[in-house]
């Protein structure tokens, strides 16, 4: 098993590293296309917006190589926060960009009923649903992860999903097939956190 995590200047990319290596020895820094191949498990951190993840994993020139990975040859993948979100068709973040389109929907502004629309939606959240997702094994009920975002992810395909709640319910992790993705940051989410990212490498 190698785990490729792919390094396109992601603020989290060290933090999300430094958690691999409390489970694993056997992480890759991915910056090629071509390193890819080598891996049986891909994670793509992510903290900022949509348009500029997406203008930096064009900067590696990795996108078409990462869609063939995960359509074809069916590699295990974990998308986190933004991460997650550059999964969609399309993200409506200062402006419209296209996203990798592997699971159909946008990328929206939470529309937080809170009293001064409080964003972005930063802290600790329980979750509802996690008998949806294998990321989820053996993960307590009550567990609760660390969000910190403005937008989510809305889905016009069914997919397994695993919701959380902030002035409205959201897609908190999403799973189809051999893509998952979570919206909050397993990295920052201790143990539970960890225990999430080892269900993700035992897939």
């Amino acid at each position: 098993m190698i785990i490729g995590v792919i390094n396109y200047g992601s603020g989290n990319f060290l933090s999300v590293w430094n958690a691999l290596e409390r489970i694993s020895s056997k992480i890759s820094n991915i910056q090629n296309p071509s390193e890819l191949k080598k891996c049986s498990h891909l994670i793509l951190p992510g903290v900022g917006s949509f348009g500029h993840a997406m203008a930096k994993l064009k900067e590696l020139n990795i996108i078409e190589a990462l869609q063939e990975e995960l359509l074809i040859n069916k590699k295990n993948f974990l998308g986190i926060c933004v991460g997650m979100q550059v999964l969609a068709t399309e993200g409506h973040e200062m402006g419209v960009f296209k996203g990798l389109d592997l699971i159909n929907g946008k990328v929206n502004l939470l529309q937080a009923d809170l009293p001064n629309g409080i964003l972005p939606h930063m802290g600790w959240n329980e979750l509802t649903g996690m008998d949806n997702s294998p990321l989820f094994k053996n993960i307590e009920y009550d567990a609760t992860f660390y969000f910190v975002h403005s937008y989510h992810l809305v889905c016009s395909e069914n997919v397994k999903a695993v919701k959380s709640f902030y002035g409205q319910e959201f897609n908190a992790a999403i799973s189809k097939d051999n893509i998952h993705g979570v919206q909050f940051h397993p990295e920052k989410s201790q143990l539970n956190g960890l225990k999430l990212l080892k269900n993700f490498l035992d897939l």
